[in-house]
This record gives C-alpha cells, structure tokens and sequence, in this order.
C-alpha cells in the first residue's frame, strides 16, 4: 500500500508496456513463487479482460517472448543469478536480507526476452512479495476475493523506468490466528468446503495473507464443532505441505504446543477422559504425542510453540505449575534436539499468555533462543514488553494480540469494534520496545475484520510509514484499492471509516447495553445515536455514486458495518427509552418497545441481507449472535432482547397525577410514574418533588438552551400553554396539543443574556396549565455572570469544568505529542514524544476559572486503557493545581501478584479508560492553573474534569467546557 510505484496504466518516459506480457518462472525456483505467478497471470487478465498471461518456464530454452516480467529469487533462480553475475541486476543492497524485492526494467539482457520487468527476491518470500505487489499496483486489492472487489478495468499496464527496493519488513513473523471460529466461519467452511477446514479453503487464506504481506499463522482450532473439532494438520493432509508451498509459516495457538493441534488429543488414538491431558499423569504418552508433533513438522518450515496450559484452554491444574512446566520445556527440547539436531534446531516461542505470564515473571526460565511471545489483555491494551536484559535475547520478542475475543469480562466477536489509533499507540509501543520478531493476530471469524487486519499487516510490513497523523489516508488508499472510484469518492470513503473508527473507540458493540449511555444527562445518548445516525446518512449518500459492480464491496466493507452498528446502537437506545418512559408511565413507552422489536428484526434482516448477497457466496458468516448477554461473558447461543414495558394506556392516570407529565433535562422524576397520597405537593410540584422538575442551571458559559418534554399520561388529547416570566426566557414551542397515541413535545428552554439583568440570580417559574386543568411549574435556575477582559481559562458552569486534555495552552513543546485519533473525546488524547525521558520537566497546562467555593473538589482525570509493560517502571503522571503540592500518582494499580491484571481492569476495560480521581482545594473562586506531567509514554491523557459538585452521571462525561480568551 505504501511501497515505491512500479507499475502504471499511464505511460511515461522509458517505461514498457507489459500489458500481453508473458511471465518467466524458472523450473528450478521454488514452487512457491509459481504459484504466485500464476495468480499474478489471473490478475492481469482480471484487469486487461484478455486471456491470462502465459507462464514461461528458462525462455533461454527456445522460448521467446517480446515482452515479459521475469520473477525469481537470488538463492534459486538462474536466470535471477546470471543478470546478478552479469552485472545487469545490483542487488547489493537488498542481498542476504529477510523477504526483501526489488524491480528493475531491463531491455536485451535475458536471452530470448526483448523488454522485461525484473521483479528479484532477496528469498522465496521476496519475490512473492514483489509479485503480488505488482498485481496491488496493476489495480487487484488482496480483498479481491474475500470482500468480493472487482479490480480497476483498464487496457494498458506499464512497467516504469525504475529501479525499486523494498524490505526488510519491520516485523520478522506477522500473521493472524483463526479463533473462535464457529458459528460464523465454521458454518461458512462447512457448507463451502465440506465437513473440515481442508486445503481448497486454506489455499485462499494463504493467498491473502501473502497479498496482504504476511507469512504466519495459527490455523483453527474450535473445539467440538464437530467432535473433536478443527485439527489443520489431520482435517486435510495436503494443508500443512500447501502451506510451505505457499510460503507460510505454520505455528499452533498459545495453547497448542509442539505443533500440535489441541483437537487432535481428542481423537483417537489419544482420547481419554479429561484428567489424561495431565503431565505429571500421563507424561510418556503426552511426550510420545509432542515427539510425533515435531517430526511432523520437520519437513517444513515451522515456528514451534513450546510449554503447555490445562486442559481447555486454561490453567495447568498442578499444585506447582512453574515447576511442572519446567519440566515440561525441558523434555521439549530434548524432543527438538533428538529430531532437528540441536535444541535450538528450529524456531520456537513461548507464549507468555495469562498464568504464563505470571509463572514468567515469576523467575520461570526460558532458554535464549525461545522467542517471549508476549501478549494483550485480549482487548487491546499491552500487557508486558521487553525490558532489561531480555531486549538482548537471541529468539527476540513478539506479540499476541486481540482483534476479537471471547472470554472475561465480556467477549466481542461480531463486528469489527477495534480503534485503529488505539492498536496504533499500543503497537507502536510493542515495535519501539522490541518484541518485532513475532506480531500474530487474533482476528475471529476473519471476513468482519478486512479494516483492521490490512491496518495490523500495513504496519507489520513498514511500521514507520504509517503514523498516527495518517490514519485518515491509510483509510483513503484502502478505499482507492478496493474501489478504484477516484480521489473524491475514496476521500469521502475514507471519511466514513474514520468516523467508524472514532464512534467504536467509545464501546465495543457487545458491551453496549440500555443503560451504557444517559438518557437525561448531558444528551449523551441522543448525540452518540446522533452520530451513528449521521454516518449512516452519509454511507447510503456515498452508495449512490458506487457502480452496481463495486456494491457488494462496499456494502461488506463500509456500508454494512456502519448500519448494523446504527441499528445496535438504536435498539438500546430504544430500549432504555421504554424502560425509562414506562417507569415514568409515558404513553409514548409502548412505541417504544414497539421500535425496539422493530429494530431487533432490522438487525436480522440486515443479515440476511449479507447471507444473500452474490447468491448467497457469504452465508453464515454474519451468523454470530450480539445480543443477550446476561451475567456472564459467555457469547449467547441465539439473539435475545430483554426488558421491554408496556403502559396500558386505554386506562387514565389516578386524578392525583393528572393528564400531563413533565420531565425535565437532567432529572427522571422524583417517585415518577407513582401516585402521591399528599396532594398538596403537587399541582404544582411543591418540597421535595420540586426537584423532578427543575432544570440544571443556565449560566452565560454553559450550554446554549435546555429542554423539558410534555408528554401523555392518559387517554384524551390535551392542550398546554406555558407562560414566560420574562421576556428574555424563550420557550420553543410554547404551546401545543399532545394525543393519546401522539409524540412526546420537546420544549427548548433558551435564554437572551444580553437581555438579562446583571448579577441576576433567581429560580424562574415557567407555568404549565392544561385544557383539562393540569397546573405545573418548571424551575429554571438562572445565574447571570461575567468575567474579567484579562481572564483566559475554560470556564466554569453547571458545577463543573471539563476540557480535554489536546486543550493545553502552551504551544506543544517536544515533550509532547497529539495523538488525533485516539479515545473517547473528539480531539484524541496527549502523549510523550518517543524518547522523552521520564524525568523531564515539561508540563501540559490548563487554566481555568471557577465560581463556586469548594474545599474539597474532585479533579477527574481520564486516560486510555493502557498497562504497565515494564515490571521495573510503572506509568506515573504528576499533578499540581496552582501553587499546591506536586503530587506523582501511578496510572495502573499494583498488581497482587506478577501476571495478574490490576484492579478495576474488568470495568474499565469495557470503558476503555482508567478513570482518577484526586482531591484538590478550590475554596478560593478564580482563575486556577492545572499541571499534569506524563511520565511514560505509554500514558495516554485524554480528558479533564474539575467537580465542583454538579456532575452528573454518564458514561462519557460532560463535554468541553466553554473556553473564555482575556485580552
């Protein structure tokens, strides 16, 4: 995606046109690369919409061609190696280097060739690389398949007159693991391929991560679906050959060791009860099944993994498991030595995955040459990288990381739900600290997650040609590789991904339920619905300038993620509406559930929709259910709503109540919906019901308007009028007639501050009265303020301050560095800059201006969901209000015991924050300096609150406040 350009459908000065060119692959280079020739002949006739490219095999033989691209590694092809020897093809500079290209036009220089592009593999893998390159260049995505994309149409290709090199990629193993696969993928495979996850089915696999520049993978491993489950070395005999074929690399999940798939112990003849995947009872026949594991393997090029876990994936059931593992390793590699010749005869890791992890940091060794496959929370955020000496280990370090999961608190397999800007800093982190050797993905189903795994692999490959800041565009060239519409419309795609890609940092789907996000307070819910809703808007705009051949991409790839998270989002908010307006015995609650239902089958539809589409070629593969979860993270075995009320509402509310409802923003009543005996508090509320109908205060520096909605709560129409009790308060409307089976009426309560006296400080009463003789009043609380000219500071209302944290004053010293697109708020969230020292001196800083006389105020502060990832140096920040104490607090909770995650870990994960909370002293009203100093930079600042008192509860907090600039 980032590599030099090579190829054109424009020519230009010295290039060749190699649009009928036959495709030179000698007899004698590795299989590998013919296949990928192959393809390469497939997309070029995909292109042209000519006959596919012949393959020539040593044209030097008596076979002639014209024009031709000849593709070979330096290590196997001769032809490769006599323009090397020639002197015609430098290869210096890329020569005994890992899965590195280069491409060079040469003219007469291969005997019976006139005009050729040479495309030179330092490896096997190189001249893959170089080859599907060429086919991404021509205009052919790695998706072409998988995600249905026709690829750009054009008569002419064009070799350009220049001599390219690519690699070594960043990352020495970059793949994905196929999890979690049924009912989705499994159900696909089964009725696409047959019975087993077989070869036909792995061919396509291969074929795009080596389009996608990868070359590592754990193969599926679901257990039980069917008895004993998927088993990629039994399934198909032909998968592990085809896979070296091909030119992947086969390892086996974190608890798969000495590549051996976890469902083949089940089978016969390893089949036992339970207990017999024990070491310490069953070790001869467990050692047995590792040694046939590795003579397996060695025919091929493999990456082993070593160790072992329980059974099911879970802790080892051993009084001392650092001990029994001890064991366990050392047998293995006496096992590795017997059949490679040496202990360190093939590639091995070590997946330091939970308990490991902590047995690990525990003081369990690990030979030199194991690579530490260090790992993710399963949510994304790092758990430990190398420090010390082990940045200095012979087998390096990689990461295991999670693009779907299921397991505690919650899983999430459905739709992509992953923030590209949060596995940004999280990888960034994981390449700088060097775990580089191994990134391997945990990607799902792997057809939801086209986006994120392209994203994952394009930073694998060139992890520095892709920063943060470039999100956008790296969106803007998926879309012109998958669409091939041009720049605006790939501008306006990429648009929609990056607004996806915002909206999922707030939660992912699977842990959004009803009450997540506030009804009442802040318009929280609304706005995110808001948002959704407008992107959608936006989608289905885009969709109209999508040709019919490119629709079934877009729908897969843009179009189909953003309206089935509009609908997710939609229902819950459904949902908490019913819940809420029914507690409050709105007649509106029943429309409600009615939306809920509604929306529920939308939801199916729309993947029925997708099951359909191309004759039905992606069936089951939306299959997985999203909603039900109860009070375990089990994913549901069917979808399910629950909670859904209903008023009667052909029964008439008791007198007492009355025919009108009132409920304000901010508040959901007082006893709502419940009748009161003592009839002197109401009509109008009076004492302590006063505060069911009082609105947060209006001030100058806080929100432009409020609201308050009528509503019915009975079985006749009525008509209302307010009356104002000045003429600088406006209310919208004013007046109005609600129906027994009508809308609820949204009054928005707005205020002329030019118009207000000075000082003015008063609760204002808006009467309400009925044509039916209802008789309420609305508080307004009403403080007019004004600042000093020479004052500059986000400024207090609504008892608090809120600002986020890209918000400082100062200009960006070096210190620190903008992540744009990054968290929960708008703007992203601060950081170090790569290679600050923690003890610098650099503060972020923050005026701002209070009111109100609070000894004892809290300063919340949020910041992503990171972990401390080096057991010597935990994350700390500092923090100082104006002259106080400087105080240095630590982001993550020390944890009980090396390995285990820290507490608060299970609710915040979900949040996708740390949320602190510190007491400082603001008694004094007035302009007020915060200063915070980041400490490490894996801490990611993104929003402030100062609580005077008056926050109040929401998910995400009350937005920026209003920023006043003195003179």
């Amino acid at each position: 995606m980032y590599e030099p350009v090579f190829a054109s459908h424009a020519p230009s000065v010295g290039c060749i046109d190699i649009t009928n060119a036959s495709i030179v692959v000698d007899t004698e280079d590795f299989e590998g690369i013919r296949i990928a020739a192959e393809a390469l002949a497939e997309d070029f006739a995909r292109v042209t919409g000519q006959a596919a490219s012949p393959i020539i095999s040593n044209p030097s033989q008596g076979s002639t061609a014209e024009v031709a691209v000849v593709v070979g590694s330096f290590t196997r092809s001769p032809t490769i190696q006599k323009l090397i020897q020639e002197g015609k093809l430098d290869v210096a500079a890329i020569d005994g280097k890992w899965e590195c290209y280069m491409t060079a036009v040469l003219h007469d220089a291969i005997q019976g060739v006139t005009k050729a592009l040479v495309i030179a593999g330092s490896d096997k893998r190189g001249a893959i690389y170089g080859l599907y390159t060429l086919s991404e260049q021509i205009g052919v995505s790695p998706w072409y398949w998988w995600a249905d994309v026709p690829p750009k149409q054009s008569r002419e290709i064009y070799a350009l007159n220049v001599v390219t090199k690519y690699g070594p990629p960043s990352v020495k193993y970059r793949g994905i693991f196929l999890n979690d696969e049924a009912p989705s993928l499994s159900g696909w495979v089964h009725e696409k391929f047959g019975p087993k996850f077989n070869v036909e089915f792995y061919k396509r696999v291969f074929e795009l991560l080596l389009r996608l520049k990868a070359n590592f993978l754990w193969p599926a491993m679901w257990f039980g679906f069917p008895h004993p489950g998927s088993s990629f070395f039994i399934d198909d005999p032909l998968n592990q050959e085809t896979a070296d074929t091909y030119g992947i690399v086969v390892s086996t999940s974190h608890h798969e060791p000495m590549q051996r798939a976890m469902n083949e112990w089940f089978d016969r003849p390893y089949y036992e009860p339970e207990k017999s995947w024990s070491w310490i009872k069953n070790k001869p026949k467990i050692t047995k099944y590792f040694q046939e594991g590795a003579e397996r393997a060695s025919k091929y090029e493999s990456y082993l993994t070593m160790g072992m876990r329980g059974h099911g994936d879970k802790a080892m059931d051993a009084e001392d498991p650092p001990t029994v593992l001890k064991d366990v390793i050392s047998t293995q590699r006496s096992i590795i030595k017997n059949t490679y010749g040496a202990e360190d005869g093939v590639h091995q890791l070590m997946a330091l995955y939970k308990e490991v992890q902590e047995y690990y940091d525990n003081g369990l060794p690990i030979p030199e040459d194991i690579t530490l496959l260090f790992a993710d929370d399963n949510f994304g955020a790092v758990r430990r990288l190398p420090s010390g000496a082990e940045s200095t280990r012979r087998g390096g370090a990689g990461i295991y990381y999670h693009l779907e999961y299921v397991g505690v608190p919650r899983s999430y397999k459905w739709l992509n739900s992953n923030s590209c800007g949060k596995i940004w800093q999280q990888l960034e982190q994981t390449y700088n600290r060097g775990a580089k050797d191994i990134w391997v993905f945990n990607v799902g189903d792997l057809k939801p997650m086209e986006v994120p795994l392209t994203f994952v692999l394009t930073l694998a490959w060139d992890v520095g040609n892709l920063g943060m800041h470039q999100l956008q565009e790296f969106f803007c060239a998926f879309a012109e590789n998958n669409f091939h519409l041009g720049s605006a419309v790939s501008q306006q795609c990429s648009e929609l991904l990056l607004k996806y890609d915002r909206l999922v940092a707030l939660r992912k789907h699977e842990h959004i339920e009803p009450e997540t996000f506030s009804l009442i307070n802040y318009g929280e819910a609304g706005s995110i619905l808001h948002r959704w809703q407008e992107l959608l808007s936006q989608a289905e705009e885009v969709e109209r300038s999508i040709p019919a051949p490119m629709m079934p991409a877009y729908f897969q790839l843009i179009l189909h993620p953003i309206k089935a998270s509009y609908i997710y989002v939609a229902l819950r908010v459904a949902q908490a509406k019913n819940q809420l307006y029914a507690i409050q015995r709105r007649n509106t609650a029943n429309s409600w559930a009615y939306e809920a239902l509604r929306l529920f089958e939308e939801d199916f539809n729309l993947s029925e929709e997708y099951h359909s589409l191309l004759n039905g070629k992606w069936s089951h593969i939306m299959r997985q259910p999203h909603y039900g979860y109860t009070r375990s993270w089990h994913a549901p075995s069917r979808d399910m709503i629950n909670g859904l009320s209903f008023v009667q509402n052909r029964q008439d509310s008791n007198p007492i109540v009355g025919w009108v409802g009132i409920a304000v923003d901010g508040h959901p009543g007082v006893r709502p919906g419940l009748t009161n005996e003592e009839s002197d508090r109401t009509h109008p509320s009076r004492r302590d019901h006063v505060a069911g109908v009082t609105l947060p205060p209006m001030e100058p520096y806080g929100p432009k308007s409020r609201y308050f909605e009528i509503y019915c709560r009975g079985s006749k129409s009525v008509s209302w009028a307010l009356t104002s009790p000045h003429h600088w308060l406006t209310l919208s409307p004013s007046s109005g007639t609600i129906q027994p089976k009508g809308r609820d009426e949204l009054v928005t309560v707005s205020i002329d501050w030019q118009q207000v006296p000075s000082h003015f400080d008063d609760m204002l009463l808006v009467d309400l009265r009925s044509s039916l003789g209802d008789f309420e009043q609305i508080h307004i609380p009403v403080t007019s303020r004004s600042l000093a000219a020479d004052l500059t500071g986000y400024v207090e209302a609504d008892g608090h301050v809120s600002i986020y944290a890209t918000s400082f004053i100062d200009s960006l010293s070096s210190s620190y560095r903008i992540l744009p697109s990054i968290g929960r708020t708008p703007t992203g969230g601060v950081a170090l800059a790569v290679g600050t020292p923690a003890s610098h001196a650099d503060y972020l800083q923050y005026p701002f201006i209070t009111f109100t006389s609070v000894a004892s105020a809290t300063l919340i502060l949020e910041f992503t969901l990171t972990l401390d990832t080096d057991t010597t140096s935990p994350i700390t920040y500092s923090v100082q209000v104006d002259d106080g104490t400087l105080a240095s607090h630590r982001l993550v909770a020390q944890v009980e015991k090396p390995g285990k995650l820290p507490d608060g870990w299970h609710d915040s994960v979900m949040n996708n924050v740390w949320t602190r909370h510190h007491s400082v002293d603001l008694s004094i009203p007035g302009l007020h300096t915060l200063r915070i100093r980041l400490q490490n930079e894996n801490c990611v600042l993104e929003k402030i609150v100062v609580n005077l008192g008056g926050v109040r509860e929401s998910y995400l907090g009350p937005p920026q406040s209003f920023f006043h600039l003195g003179k």
